[in-house]
Order: C-alpha cells, then structure tokens, then sequence
C-alpha cells in the first residue's frame, strides 16, 4: 500500500491494511492473553508450582504461541530464528514498559493500581504491534 495524502496535503501511513493487521494483532492478543492465564492456572493448581515461576513459563508459552499466530495470520510470513528472536525482544520491552508504567503510576503517582492496567492495556499492545510491524516483520504499511 502505498502512503496517501490527506486533505491538507499531508502523507498518511495509516491504511486499511494496516488497520485490519491491527485488528488480527489485537485478536491474537485475546487469544494469547487466555492461554497465559490458562497456563499459570494450570501450572499452580494442577502441578503445584510456585505462582511467581508459573507466570514466568506462562510468560514464555504464551510469546512463542503468540509467535506463530502472529507470524501466520497476522502478519502472512514466514518462520525464521531471526523473526522469533525479534519477537521476543519485543515481547520483553513491552514486559519491561508494562512494569515501568505500573511502577510509575502506582508508586510515584499513587493511582490505583486499576488505572495503571488500564494504561498498559492501552499503551503496551500499540508499542508491541508497531515494533512488530516494522521491526520483526518489516512490514511495507
């Protein structure tokens, strides 16, 4: 796709593609978002691990399911080491902003910590999706 004007003269990146790409991302994402919890659910109740281990390995099953949903429907790529080495560097700065802007809103800003969510909910999935796109990817749009 190839960028557009708008009205005022202006090059728009946004596009259909990249919307409905978007849209996929997010779906994903609520897919992933069951497994981890289904996965710490699993590893605390039924083998007996440790919650802080569990949400770890939950972390790590869930980022390579994620991979490959991603790698094939979102995106329509291929699987290469280089793209799942990309897409766990992402995953793991959008685990450290999550903590950064928990810690932030929580602890110097004194927000409950609901309204810390809903930021991350908000904030860390665009990040992860735009690094993705561009940078794990190499998306044109």
């Amino acid at each position: 796709m190839r960028p557009r004007k708008n009205l005022r003269g202006r090059t728009v990146l946004l596009g259909k593609g990249l919307f409905q790409k978007f849209i996929k991302y997010s779906f994903v994402g609520c897919i992933s978002t069951c497994i981890y919890f289904l996965s710490v659910f699993v590893l605390v109740e039924r083998f007996h691990n440790e919650p802080v281990f569990a949400s770890a390995i939950a972390f790590i099953i869930m980022t390579i399911v994620s991979f490959f949903l991603n790698v094939r429907y979102t995106f329509g790529s291929n699987v290469t080491y280089q793209k799942l080495l990309r897409f766990f560097i992402v995953s793991t700065i959008g685990f450290t902003l999550n903590f950064l802007l928990m810690f932030f809103i929580v602890r110097i800003l004194d927000y409950h910590y609901f309204v810390g969510e809903l930021v991350t909910i908000l904030v860390i999935p665009i990040v992860n999706f735009i690094l993705n796109n561009y940078w794990t990817f190499q998306s044109q749009y």
